[in-house]
C-alpha cells in the first residue's frame, strides 16, 4: 500500500470532517440523497459517454493498483539485469534458460534472448510493448481527467435544479433557506469529487504509468546491451544513468551484487 496515496486519503477527510463539525453544523445537514444521485450516477453516465466500456473499466480497476507501493524498484532492476549481464557473458544466452522472473517484461525480454530473436526484433517487440503500456496507461489518466470535468458540471446542473424548485416556492419565505442549501450542496458534491477523488487519481496514475515505462525502458536497454555481448561493467555503468546521482554504486558495489547472485 502507498503510504502516501493513505496518508493523503486521511487528510482530505479530516480536513472535511473538521471543518463540518468546527463549523457548527451536523455531518447529516450535508448529506442529501438527491444531490448525490444527480451528481455520482450523472457524472459517470458522462464519462461512459467519452470512453469504450473496456476502457472505463480498465481505468477503474488501474485506480485500485494506484493505491500499491511502487513494485518497480530500479536499483533492484538493475541488480537484477547486471547479474543476468554477467550470467549471459560467461554462458552465453542459453544460460539464462530456466530462470525465474517476477516481472513478465523482464521474463519477455530474456526469454527472446533465449530463443535465438535477433536484436532488430527484440528491440522492435519491446518498442511496441512499451507503446502500448503507454497508450493504456495514459487513456485510464484521460477517463479520471474526464471525471474531473463532469464533476463539477453536473454539481451545477443540481444546483440549477434545486434552484428551479427554489423559486417555484418564493411564496414561502421559510422554505428558501433551506433549499438554497440543497442546491449549493450539489456544488459541493462536484467540487469534492474533482478536487479529492478524481484529479489526485489522475496524477498518481500519470506518476505510476512513469515508473512502470521507466522500468520497461531500463531492461530494454539492458537486454540490448547483453544481446550486444557488451561487458557487465560497461552495462553496469550504462544503467547507472537511470539512478539519481547520490544514489549510484561503485564497480566493486557491482561485484558484489553479481557473487551473491539471485
Amino acid at each position: 500500500m502507498d503510504k502516501g496515496s493513505v496518508i493523503g486519503v486521511l487528510l482530505i477527510i479530516f480536513a472535511i470532517i473538521g471543518g463540518i463539525i468546527t463549523g457548527g453544523e451536523g455531518i447529516v445537514t450535508y448529506i442529501n440523497p438527491s444531490s448525490i444521485a444527480i451528481v455520482v450516477i450523472g457524472t459517470i453516465g458522462a464519462v461512459m459517454m467519452s470512453f469504450r466500456p473496456t476502457d472505463f473499466f480498465n481505468a477503474l480497476l488501474s485506480t485500485v493498483h494506484a493505491f500499491k507501493g511502487n513494485t518497480h524498484n530500479v536499483e533492484d532492476t538493475i541488480n537484477l539485469c547486471i547479474r543476468l549481464a554477467d550470467k549471459s557473458r560467461k554462458g552465453g544466452f542459453l544460460a539464462l534458460e530456466g530462470e525465474q522472473y517476477d516481472d513478465p517484461f523482464v521474463a519477455k525480454a530474456m526469454d527472446m534472448l533465449v530463443d535465438g530473436y535477433d536484436i532488430e526484433t527484440v528491440s522492435a517487440l519491446l518498442n511496441k510493448e512499451i507503446y502500448q503500456t503507454r497508450e493504456r496507461n495514459q487513456t485510464a489518466v484521460k477517463v479520471m481527467t474526464t471525471f474531473s470535468e463532469f464533476a463539477p458540471a453536473m454539481g451545477m446542473v443540481g444546483t440549477l435544479i434545486g434552484l428551479v424548485a427554489m423559486l417555484q416556492n418564493m411564496d414561502n419565505p421559510d422554505a428558501i433557506g433551506p433549499s438554497m442549501a440543497v442546491a449549493l450542496l450539489t456544488t459541493l458534491y462536484g467540487a469534492l469529487i474533482a478536487n479529492g477523488i478524481t484529479t489526485p487519481l489522475a496524477k498518481k496514475l500519470s506518476a505510476r504509468s512513469n515508473e512502470i515505462l521507466l522500468h520497461q525502458t531500463l531492461v530494454k536497454d539492458a537486454a540490448m546491451k547483453i544481446m550486444q555481448g557488451e561487458n557487465p561493467k560497461a552495462t553496469f555503468e550504462f544503467l547507472q544513468t537511470y539512478v539519481d546521482t547520490h544514489k549510484r554504486k561503485t564497480i566493486d558495489e557491482m561485484k558484489e551484487i553479481i557473487a551473491a547472485g539471485p
